[in-house]
């Protein structure tokens, strides 16, 4: 009787050794834009982010992070809530519509599978929330949803998420913060929002979402002397939410997708049609700005005499249309470098924007972030992650259990 009880005591210790995470409570950072090439060419760029710096030494580190297709906002925030590609969750582009949560992709209803958000609040956890694309409508106990019926830059109209948000939580953050309820809900007011959850409201996990640098690259494209000092602000930011960030904390350091200079704007139908590919073959061809697409053989075999030539670059394998976006059929081509593809009227035309984002996710060096530091976690560098992994790496840090049954 005593070594079974001695065996049932050592088996309850083995248990509790290996069974789930403790539970933590965890800050995500998403910086909408950050191309993994900031961060990995810090010192190259003369980058003077002190704060990222300090995270960076004591995190997991990935070599980049491989989007999802389409490689934007929307899709790309609701895959790392998600675990599963755009064609799966159903978020397929930005807003888009009329400011209306039943239409369009603003509300977090239009998400076919479960979130990280459902997982937490299922728990019996608590969420925040400051901008974060699709979550008008969710399930988060303090929210300031991405919505707007206004924008500056990349900034939402304050009326517009006061009116979707958690009632009330504008005012209440307000009469703590009075420079917090201005027009727009820009960068500085997020962070504010964000400092006033994390000291008051303690949410087990808390999303933030920046925004500016996105903005200030499709302006100037990337790399360029004021996107540094929007990422140097950016830091600045992160700053002030560290100080109050409470030791307990896990943080995470993500972004949605890279960034790449666009010079002009490639027509292919009409380039094709110049080039006398017929009609019919032209118009087979779907075009994205960052991939062309067509099952057409005139057009397939006129697309690969264009590659690598000109306008034209890499054909993407077939393994590769299937992995990231097999809801594509035929055979498909991504842009040269500092090109994206149009259906304008012109062969080639200017750019309205000199930086963009939506190539394909595997175009060399277009990666995003990830960086993951806090209680228990041991600083490592990985290898080039998976958008697709972020939200069980998000889950294991949380201390939940959210894979589906």
């Amino acid at each position: 009787m005593k070594i079974r009880t001695v065996l049932a005591a050592a088996a309850c210790v083995a248990a509790l050794l290996t069974g789930p995470a403790e539970a933590a409570r965890l800050l995500v950072i998403s910086v909408d834009g950050l191309d993994w090439r900031y961060l990995r060419d810090r010192d190259a760029q003369g980058l003077k982010i002190p704060n990222i710096r300090k995270i960076i030494a004591i995190s997991q580190v990935a070599d980049g992070v491989t989007g999802v297709w389409p490689t934007i906002t929307w899709p790309s925030h609701t895959t790392m809530l998600t675990g599963v590609r755009p064609d799966q969750h159903g978020i397929l582009a930005n807003a888009g519509g009329p400011l209306d949560p039943a239409l369009s992709y603003w509300s977090a209803t239009k998400i076919k599978v479960p979130t990280l958000t459902q997982c937490v609040a299922g728990a019996g956890r608590t969420v925040g929330a400051v901008n974060w694309p699709v979550t008008v409508d969710a399930k988060i106990n303090w929210n300031l949803p991405e919505v707007y019926a206004r924008r500056s830059g990349d900034s939402s109209d304050m009326d517009t998420v006061d009116k979707y948000g958690t009632p009330g939580l504008v005012a209440e953050i307000g009469r703590a913060y009075p420079s917090f309820p201005q027009q727009w809900l820009d960068d500085r007011s997020r962070a504010l929002a964000t400092i006033y959850l994390l000291k008051q409201k303690h949410p087990d996990l808390l999303l933030l979402h920046f925004a500016e640098l996105d903005s200030q690259q499709h302006e100037e494209g990337p790399f360029v002397p004021h996107d540094k000092a929007v990422v140097e602000r950016t830091d600045e930011l992160i700053g002030d939410i560290l100080k109050v960030l409470p030791k307990d904390y896990d943080l995470a350091l993500v972004s949605d997708h890279g960034f790449e200079g666009v010079d002009h704007i490639a027509n292919l139908k009409v380039m094709a049609a110049a080039d006398g590919v017929p009609h019919d073959s032209t118009g087979a061809m779907t075009i994205a700005g960052g991939l062309v697409t067509s099952s057409d053989p005139a057009a397939i075999t006129w697309l690969r005499a264009q590659s690598g030539k000109g306008d034209v670059g890499r054909e993407v394998p077939a393994q590769e249309l299937t992995r990231y976006a097999p809801q594509l059929s035929g055979t498909g081509f991504e842009p040269a470098p500092h090109v994206m593809f149009g259906n304008g009227k012109e062969a080639r035309e200017a750019s309205k924007t000199k930086g963009n984002h939506g190539f394909w996710p595997t175009r060399p060096n277009y990666h995003s972030i990830f960086l993951l530091s806090g209680p228990g976690i041991k600083p490592a560098k990985l290898e080039t992650i998976e958008m697709v992994s972020i939200k069980d790496r998000l889950a294991k840090a949380l201390g939940v259990d959210c894979s589906t049954p």
